[in-house]
């Protein structure tokens, strides 16, 4: 019989593990002493509802296109890294069912992908099977939630990896994390994988902490007397709409991009603000009010260890641009720096609670505060490699939207590219193309302008 070990003996064990050693530990230790999260979160809930107000509609659902081109992938490895993946992670084993009056979140202790292997003449086909596979139902209660196809292509140096997963449990930074889990070289450990549940317990600690309190307050005081909805060429529905989108893509030569990101730097601000301020003076225009409240995303990953978790962090907060000085570029950047930075302190409240008044929402529907949204995303130099193969992703237009504007923009090498998502229940085709060239025309104006200070009135 082997004699129990001393608390010494346990520690000088530990110790003398190697770090790959201690995150296998660390894991199987989360695995057996599970975290019981008794609630969704307020992003889940509002997830939750959607799904719940729109059933079978792709509404919150990822849905990504890898193309691996080359060299040829190895099919059966990428495949046993998504399960295992899959197995080390909470918020992919985990399913959600009405308990009483509520919803509650069931962690299983196996709840494998679904997974499929099939080929593929091209980009279209594979496009359209990713689209298919996220316009199919998720049974919310049964899972799972993570859906995998594995194409190959018409050659041997080139396949496709179709992911599609609900937002419950996954977002876009989760997304990075399972291509980092596929391009992780062999005989190296995999990494941490912290429990959802605990990033859920302890958000709703800081939010009954002296933190929360504060950030709630700041916030109130953002979206006091908020300005109305940007114009629409239809009534809103009272219950909101069914969220089926349009898209309009654009692109902007690198020329200009480079300048903005110039513009914003001599403020002090962020290529993301330059932009914003873009987007900022074609919403104002198209309102008719200086006065906007928009949209925006952040990871929600501030805390420690959250940048390993996989789940729905994503939080959508408000950004109240008010003063534009003089109309011009730079006075725009100025105060939309100011305003991010303002928020950024209080950015780990969940945008869901703030409201701008609880009885009277106001947007009916899947959000009740925010009905247009600012996307940015700096998609930066170069491409990810997955076993030796060039990866490069591409973000399927579902056919849906989740807000009645989103303006997404992807600032990268070559220039910028980017779409607008608009609700076709709300707006005309015509209407989202006028808004997207005029936005356009405005980055050209602001980059053109002599250290940014081109008028945009």
């Amino acid at each position: 019989m082997t004699a129990a070990l001393s608390r010494a003996d346990l520690a000088a064990r530990i110790a003398a593990l190697t770090p790959g050693q201690r995150a296998r530990l660390r894991d199987r230790v989360r695995r057996q002493v599970r975290h019981v999260q008794s609630q969704l979160t307020s992003g889940q809930l509002r997830l939750w509802q959607t799904q719940q107000r729109l059933p079978g509609r792709a509404v919150d659902v990822v849905c990504q296109a890898v193309h691996l081109t080359g060299g040829p992938a190895d099919l059966d490895l990428l495949a046993g890294r998504v399960r295992g993946f899959a197995d080390r992670h909470e918020a992919l084993r985990t399913t959600f069912e009405v308990h009483g009056s509520g919803i509650r979140p069931v962690v299983h202790e196996h709840l494998p992908p679904r997974l499929a292997r099939t080929r593929v003449t091209g980009a279209d086909e594979a496009h359209r099977l990713a689209l298919e596979l996220a316009a199919e139902p998720f049974d919310l209660t049964a899972g799972p939630l993570l859906r995998v196809t594995l194409a190959e292509g018409p050659t041997p140096d080139e396949s496709w990896l179709l992911v599609v997963v609900h937002n419950l449990v996954f977002d876009a930074w989760s997304f990075e994390l399972l291509l980092d889990e596929l391009a992780r070289p062999e005989n190296t450990a995999p990494a941490a994988a912290p429990a959802f549940s605990g990033f859920a317990r302890e958000q709703g600690e800081w939010l009954e902490g002296p933190a929360g309190r504060k950030a709630a307050a700041y916030w109130a005081g953002e979206v006091a007397d908020a300005p109305p909805p940007l114009p629409t060429d239809r009534p809103r529905p009272a219950q909101g709409t069914g969220r089926r989108g349009g898209r309009v893509e654009f692109a902007v030569s690198r020329a200009v991009t480079e300048a903005i990101a110039a513009a914003a730097q001599r403020e002090a601000a962020t290529a993301y603000t330059g932009w914003l301020a873009v987007a900022w003076a074609a919403l104002a225009e198209f309102g008719g009010r200086q006065d906007v409240l928009l949209g925006t995303f952040t990871a929600g990953r501030d805390r420690p260890g959250t940048s390993e978790t996989v789940g729905y962090l994503l939080n959508v907060l408000p950004v109240r641009l008010r003063e534009a000085g003089d109309g011009s570029h730079r006075a725009r950047t100025r105060a939309a720096r100011t305003a991010t930075r303002a928020a950024l302190k209080h950015a780990a409240h969940p945008g869901e609670l703030i409201a701008a008044d609880a009885e009277r929402p106001r947007v009916p529907g899947t959000h009740p505060l925010l009905d247009a949204v600012f996307v940015f995303d700096n998609l930066g130099e170069g491409g990810r490699e997955i076993q030796g193969a060039r990866a490069d992703t591409r973000d399927l237009d579902k056919g849906t939207t989740r807000f009645d504007l989103t303006l997404a923009v992807y600032p990268g090498p070559d220039g910028t590219r980017g779409w607008l998502e608009y609700d076709e229940e709300l707006y005309d085709a015509a209407t989202a193309r006028r808004l997207t060239e005029r936005f356009t025309a405005l980055a050209e104006t602001s980059a053109g302008a002599p250290d940014g200070d081109g008028s945009q009135e």
